[in-house]
């Protein structure tokens, strides 16, 4: 037979396992306001000696000793504590504790929540459950300040004048203001929660997702001319702008449309042109700018990529716009481009950036001073245009345009009349190449020309009947060796033979020897320099150095 004792320490225990358990600290009083059962957990909650908990404890007296520890719960009256006796302060309590029902949420003064809730039963008997809120107010307060901030953030959209539309990491419009729904002459409620389907047309619509995504997968910024014509009963052509906030797994879309200060209609409607008409170009133009309506004739453009198809839609964007642009491939060769082109008093207006190629690409361009634009090979389709008539906007085209045609090969450079019957004709493709050979000729008093392939050279040398022919070997069409062995070919039968140098990178036996089975005098190589040159042509036209000094 169980005896009462132990009945009651099973009891006991048992709510002991119960409070545990659900976290919550139980106190238990009789009618004549006597505790009967306070669980383990109540001592983490108020900071009262051990005794003050026992079976038997008046309730006043556990009260009086949560005063003296300092302990100031508030009471249900809602009196000012600081006004209240300690007397006072237990009556109160105590008062509360005989409610048929009540609950209050109070802090401690280690900045913890606790939630008291007491029922008096009928029998007379009462019951304190004491919990940990914490928690839950802190995600209560966040939720009240993250509802702060979007209030907040959705006044700030509305009074922006600019347009403006979010996107959430699946693409979805969450957040729209009122310039938009006035620009796009659309309510909220049919574009919040769908696809950029809902708001624009399909092309455009196509457009802007294929960018968004791409600033969404990447993090890099987008600038995109549209022509939204027809959407609006006034018509809109923007840049729409995007770029992406947020962290990871939390990343948001946010895209406005430029307003006047921040894009001129001109530029944007020639970067709208010039991406539309980009789309029906031929995919190979030789190198020569298509007929156009450029805004930016006699600006020139240094373009620096590895990547060939990269370089041929670049260019060939660049060339619609109406600029000099030509391409180098490395850091290295960009630096030799842009010291050259000082040397000569070519000014570089700007230099596009893969993306994918080396940060001293951009270190070096700053070096010179000259602006830049990085870009990957998504943003081609969509923002090279724009963002090159956005950077050249406002300046003035650059001086010594002839000097830059020097380095294409068009123009010919200019020599003193002593030396004006002296021509030396360079076949080169190499854009920094020619610079080189061009600033040489020109110091030691050379007239010249520059033919960009083999063909060409060919053409050339029969036409301008010229004193000697540096020939590279790597030319495109047909190659070096070829040309030499055409031009001898058309000599055959005269009394002409043109003196033809071959220019090699490295020194290998077998081309050496091709050079001589084609025809040539002499090689030099690659890097080239006066001295080389000069010794050169003393070598295999002396006739021409001493006419020359003569």
């Amino acid at each position: 037979m169980v005896s009462a004792g132990s009945d009651a320490t099973m009891q006991t225990t048992m709510l002991d396992a119960v409070s545990e358990v659900l976290a919550v600290a139980f106190l238990v009083y009789d009618r004549n306001d006597e505790l009967i059962y306070a669980s383990r957990l109540i001592s983490s909650y108020f900071p009262v000696p051990p005794q003050f908990l026992t079976p038997g404890t008046r309730l006043r007296d556990y009260l009086g000793a949560l005063y003296d520890a300092g302990w100031r719960g508030a009471a249900m009256g809602g009196k000012d504590q600081a006004l209240q006796s300690r007397e006072e302060w237990i009556a109160e309590h105590i008062s509360a504790h005989w409610r048929e029902r009540s609950e209050v949420q109070q802090r401690d003064g280690q900045n913890r929540w606790m939630r008291l809730t007491k029922r008096r039963l009928p029998s007379g008997y009462g019951i304190c459950l004491i919990a940990d809120i914490t928690e839950q107010k802190k995600r209560e307060e966040q939720w009240r300040a993250d509802m702060e901030r979007v209030q907040l953030t959705e006044e700030i959209l509305d009074d922006l004048p600019q347009a403006v539309f979010v996107q959430d990491r699946n693409l979805g419009v969450v957040a729209v203001n009122k310039a938009f729904c006035a620009i796009m002459e659309i309510p909220s409620e049919n574009v919040l929660g769908g696809t950029l389907a809902s708001a624009f047309a399909d092309e455009i619509a196509s457009q802007l997702t294929d960018v968004t995504r791409h600033v969404l997968e990447t993090g890099t910024p987008s600038a995109t001319a549209v022509d939204l014509k027809g959407v609006s009963a006034r018509g809109t052509r923007a840049v729409l702008r995007s770029q992406r906030v947020g962290k990871p797994g939390r990343y948001f879309i946010v895209t406005s449309f430029a307003d006047a200060a921040q894009a001129t209609s001109e530029v944007v409607a020639a970067a709208c042109a010039v991406s539309t008409e980009a789309k029906s170009l031929p995919q190979q133009m030789g190198g020569r700018p298509v007929p156009t309506s450029a805004v930016h004739v006699g600006r020139k453009a240094l373009l620096v990529t590895s990547d060939t198809e990269f370089e041929a839609k670049s260019l060939r964007t660049l060339q619609r716009l109406g600029l000099d642009a030509c391409c180098v491939h490395d850091a290295a060769e960009q630096e030799a481009f842009l010291s050259v082109a000082r040397s000569v008093g070519v000014v570089v207006d700007l230099i596009v950036v893969d993306i994918e190629m080396d940060v001293n690409c951009l270190e070096v361009a700053e070096s010179y001073g000259v602006g830049t634009i990085t870009l990957d090979g998504f943003q081609l389709d969509t923002e090279l245009a724009f963002l090159v008539m956005e950077k050249l906007s406002g300046l003035e085209p650059s001086p010594h345009t002839e000097d830059w045609e020097i380095s294409t090969g068009d123009g010919q450079a200019p020599a003193s009349s002593e030396a004006a019957t002296q021509l030396v004709l360079v076949a080169e493709d190499n854009d920094i190449n020619q610079i080189v050979f061009s600033q040489i000729l020109e110091g030691l008093g050379y007239a010249y020309r520059i033919a960009a392939d083999g063909e060409e050279a060919v053409r050339l040398c029969a036409e301008l009947r010229p004193d000697i022919v540096l020939m590279d070997v790597t030319l495109p069409r047909i190659n070096g060796f070829e040309a030499c062995r055409r031009i001898r070919a058309a000599e055959r039968g005269s009394s002409r033979v043109t003196p033809v140098i071959g220019v090699l990178v490295q020194a290998f036996e077998r081309d050496r020897e091709e050079c001589f089975a084609a025809g040539m005098n002499d090689v030099i190589l690659k890097p080239l320099s006066p001295d080389a040159i000069e010794a050169v042509i003393a070598r295999v036209a002396p006739e021409l150095k001493d006419a020359f000094v003569g």
